[in-house]
């Protein structure tokens, strides 16, 4: 099985879908990230370049750690992501280029504009990516479903949750390898209340998931169609 995470910046596979991808990559599944943007306005004190490239050595650090054997930046501005039908197209030549079953990214529903773009042009790259007549440099595809992982909020309200008892310490470790947006985000705080402590929030909001389905840690998503949840476990 080949899964393609889709996300908006460097971090965001590690905090919401981390134990999925490391627990699939562990069952000889194909496990690759495709970060939109690299995180560049993440930062103080320094410049646009060289918070890009530290975060992108950091996603790659961290992407061994979870077991991804494709890390790619796909060279979309932070904070800027549009959508459009350029962008669009663009994402559906990633889509084609994996040639994944099942594809993870954000939910509509997010305070972050870019994750909000991201969730759009991706469900509808998903639709795109399969028709004969779009051309690309890359035949068309079918995945079989889009997972949506998300912060709690009024409206993201997972189905699906997978189990990642065992894979806590591997996900927070892999979190850990942006040391810089870690701190960057502690120091930022007010935004998100995880953000005060980053890898003990995302822990325990796992661990939250988890005890209400029976397990000691879960991640949680909500399927484009319910047809093919059992592919995701």
């Amino acid at each position: 099985m080949k899964l393609l995470a889709i996300v908006a910046h460097p971090d965001d596979a590690d905090i919401f879908c981390g134990g999925t991808l490391a627990k699939h990559a562990d069952r000889g599944d194909s496990i690759a990230i495709a970060h939109m943007t690299k995180g560049e306005y993440g930062g103080f004190e320094t410049t646009e370049a060289d918070i890009a490239a530290t975060r992108e050595a950091e996603a790659r650090r961290s992407g061994e750690r979870l077991g991804a054997s494709d890390v790619t930046f796909l060279g979309f501005p932070d904070g800027r992501i549009e959508y459009s039908l350029e962008n669009r197209l663009s994402i559906v030549e990633t889509i084609r280029a994996a040639d994944p079953d099942l594809i993870l990214t954000h939910y509509r529903d997010d305070m972050h504009p870019d994750h909000r773009i991201t969730a759009r042009l991706v469900t509808d790259a998903y639709y795109m990516a399969s028709l004969p007549l779009v051309e690309s440099d890359y035949g068309p595809c079918d995945p079989d479903n889009v997972y949506f992982f998300g912060k709690p909020t009024s409206s993201f309200e997972p189905t699906v949750h997978i189990d990642i008892s065992g894979y806590e310490d591997r996900k927070a470790a892999a979190i850990g390898e942006h040391e810089s947006q870690v701190a960057f985000l502690e120091e930022h705080g007010g935004i998100d209340a995880e953000f005060d402590n980053l890898i003990d929030g995302v822990a325990a909001e796992d661990a939250t998931r988890g005890k209400r389905t029976g397990v000691a840690s879960a991640e949680g998503y909500v399927p484009l169609h319910d047809r093919a949840d059992a592919f995701l476990g």
